[in-house]
């Protein structure tokens, strides 16, 4: 496939939203603010943010959560992650970041990976002018934001950059070195649902990373060695029991529990991948165990 094409089958895929639209009238039930930002990194790059605020005035030293939308890599910020956003903003009294980082197949890896970890670094780095308290910062990813937030704390690991006090993971892609295919069981192999998924999952990696690059512990956090593990806050991690995922986003929260990191795992087993976002079965509970993990954390 030549690059344009490749450009053009991923415009085609970011065409296609079976979840439908967020309408005017539903994002305005919450009560909240939302403006956008260009927040200037030191090596020069600009990362566009939407942050999200309660309409109630926030306390001094407010806590705040930087959210990491899905999508593959490829898709951009919906409508849905707003309405999610606005939710932990108004249930939790809280500062939120909703990342838009750069996509890929035009901006491959390590473009969101880079972004993502100079938007964290920002907000500890000015959480004083921000009025956020620096040691109530968390961290939320889902689908492949989960891949991008459990990389920005790999990669602080080597020099102790920052220190979230807390991350939820949920349904992500923690190893790309391994062939969607490769992953599914004979139960999910008779599947055909899963097996579309899969493949689609291998064209999200191909867009996102060379080959060469899949091992590298920033694209496939799974690979990560233990030492770096250790350095993790508190994390609470969901998986999909209809989610060819599943597996991997486990084997992650295993790995953190080896590494003696705090983890609160939970398996929801009537749920696709993407359910708590696309508001599907069980989401409700899901949502709902969010708000108790950063309740905890944040306060």
């Amino acid at each position: 496939m030549t690059r344009e094409e490749t450009l053009e089958h991923a415009k085609l895929i970011r065409s296609r939203d079976q979840f439908g639209i967020i309408t005017p009238d539903e994002a305005a039930k919450y009560a909240v603010n939302e403006r956008e930002l260009h927040i200037p990194l030191e090596n020069g790059q600009t990362v566009h943010v939407y942050e999200i605020r309660p309409n109630s005035p926030l306390p001094d030293n407010t806590p705040m959560i930087i959210n990491f939308h899905g999508g593959g890599f490829i898709k951009g910020r919906t409508g849905r992650d707003l309405r999610y956003c606005s939710h932990l903003a108004e249930h939790l009294n809280c500062l939120i970041w909703d990342v838009d980082y750069r996509l890929a197949p035009e901006e491959p890896f390590p473009a969101a990976a880079e972004e993502s970890f100079g938007i964290i670094e920002y907000a500890f780095s000015h959480a004083k002018e921000l009025g956020v308290n620096a040691c109530r910062i968390a961290l939320a990813g889902h689908s492949s934001g989960g891949n991008l937030a459990a990389s920005a704390c790999i990669k602080a690991a080597d020099n102790k950059d920052f220190h979230p006090c807390a991350l939820l993971l949920e349904y992500f892609p923690a190893d790309l070195s391994r062939d969607p295919m490769e992953k599914l069981n004979s139960e999910q192999l008779s599947d055909e649902s899963t097996v579309a998924r899969a493949k689609t999952e291998r064209l999200y990696n191909a867009f996102y990373c060379k080959e060469e690059e899949q091992s590298n512990p920033l694209v496939s956090p799974l690979l990560a060695p233990m030492a770096a593990l250790t350095t993790f806050p508190a994390c609470l991690v969901i998986s999909a029991n209809i989610d060819s995922l599943c597996q991997e986003t486990e084997a992650f929260a295993h790995r953190l529990a080896e590494a003696g990191v705090y983890v609160t795992q939970r398996r929801f087993l009537n749920s696709m991948h993407g359910f708590t976002i696309n508001r599907m079965a069980e989401w409700e509970e899901a949502l709902k165990l969010h708000c108790r993990f950063f309740k905890e954390h944040l306060y």
